[in-house]
């Protein structure tokens, strides 16, 4: 049977389109019994190709994945245990999923493969706590300037829209680097990427000594899983998550997602990967969503993959220390649960071009979180990830607001 295999296109939306949700191709849940040959073999049996992403792990471009799926009907993430397949090839998935009938079944259940978008900026005023010469309001509300620490060679994985890799802010702490995204550099020509890679691990600012960053000593670990217009796919972000777990990475954060809606539940493939990197001793770290608008009485699910009980989802704070009124909410009963806030509003940070900018949203706060499990695991290097979110929890400030929108509070590090 002859099959053809395109590219995932980019997407060009006008400010009032609805963003697509899926892009035709499916995950595939693969068990953890099997290794890499019994999957490969399984799927030949059914004139599946798939190509391991491991074959392609030294490429240098983030072309490797587009021609992946060009030479096979999907590629296979081996240490996440996930396949993506070709839209073309989902005729012969059936039959690979309905023969799993044997004592051990390689290919469990699948999902369809989504669009995972840079978790928009919101812009809003601010109030009560503010920006000095010594640092930035979201510092002085973790009290980060309260602890000696500073997240010393802790490796810290941002997947994003890349990074400006010569920011004087950020070039010193970027230990690694690597693009999933087809034709373009790490490199980040968005400005996203780059103000969320300084929120977790940026040094003060290069000529005023102002501090921002949460924590400077970090060794950041820099993946462009979305272009240059804040897109990509379930597949860039797991190839992300794999390179991560492949660097030894102890925390993941990931300001993106895709919008869910009430009463819709997890992505159990999304949970198994965040399940087993937890045993590998990685917290990923994801942003709730911006969809909310509380002035209007409107409060949006907890965001795709944020919304999985094993991703520690942070919601934005205003500088007042209220919930930010775009931040998503844990309304939905089956899972989707807010763990943490942080400072979420007018946030200073790296911009792309060697530059400074404020945003707001989930977005920012998500990397304020993880600079801080930076923090903790230079105090405490033995943390499991199970025990890093534990101290996450344990040491939060409580808030005066329900755990449906701040969950164990306010992001905190005690002197």
């Amino acid at each position: 049977m002859s099959r053809s295999y395109v590219t995932i296109p980019a997407i060009t939306l006008r400010d009032d389109e609805r963003k697509p949700r899926y892009t035709g191709r499916k995950l595939v849940l693969i068990n953890r019994a099997s290794n890499s040959s019994q999957v490969i073999s399984h799927a030949r049996k059914h004139s599946l190709r798939l190509a391991a992403v491991s074959d392609f792990s030294k490429a240098k471009t983030g072309d490797y994945l587009n021609e992946a799926f060009r030479q096979a009907d999907g590629i296979y993430f081996d240490r996440l245990k996930v396949a993506v397949i070709n839209e073309s090839a989902e005729p012969l998935l059936k039959p690979a999923l309905s023969s799993g009938k044997q004592k051990q079944p390689h290919f469990l259940f699948t999902e369809q493969e989504r669009y995972v978008y840079a978790i928009a900026s919101r812009r809003r005023a601010s109030a009560d706590y503010t920006d000095n010469a010594a640092a930035s309001w979201g510092i002085h509300a973790m009290n980060i300037l309260g602890s000696p620490l500073k997240g010393k060679n802790i490796p810290v994985a941002v997947l994003d829209t890349g990074a400006d890799t010569t920011h004087p802010d950020l070039h010193p702490r970027i230990r690694r680097k690597k693009t999933f995204v087809s034709g373009q550099q790490v490199t980040d020509l968005n400005g996203h990427g780059s103000h969320c890679a300084g929120l977790a691990a940026g040094n003060q600012h290069a000529t005023r000594g102002f501090r921002y960053g949460v924590a400077p000593l970090a060794s950041l670990l820099i993946g462009k899983v979305l272009n240059n217009q804040g897109e990509g796919t379930d597949a860039n972000i797991l190839a992300g998550i794999e390179w991560a777990l492949d660097n030894k990475c102890r925390v993941v954060s990931l300001s993106l997602g895709s919008e869910t809606y009430e009463g819709e539940t997890w992505s159990r493939i999304y949970e198994s990967v965040a399940a087993e990197c937890l045993k590998q001793n990685c917290l990923i770290i994801a942003a709730a969503g911006n969809e909310s608008a509380r002035a209007e009485k409107l409060i949006s699910p907890v965001a795709h993959p944020a919304n999985c009980p094993s991703i520690m989802a942070v919601g934005a704070l205003t500088a007042n220390l209220g919930i930010a009124e775009f931040s998503c909410g844990g309304i939905n009963p089956d899972g989707g649960q807010i763990d943490i806030a942080a400072p979420g509003v007018n946030i200073w940070s790296a911009w792309k071009n060697k530059g400074y900018r404020r945003e707001s949203g989930t977005s920012a706060a998500t990397p304020m979180v993880a600079g801080l499990a930076a923090l903790l695991l230079e105090a405490e290097p033995t943390l499991t990830a199970p025990a890093l979110w534990m101290k996450l929890v344990q040491t939060a400030k409580r808030l005066n607001l329900p755990a449906t929108d701040v969950g164990a509070g306010l992001a905190f590090i005690r002197s």
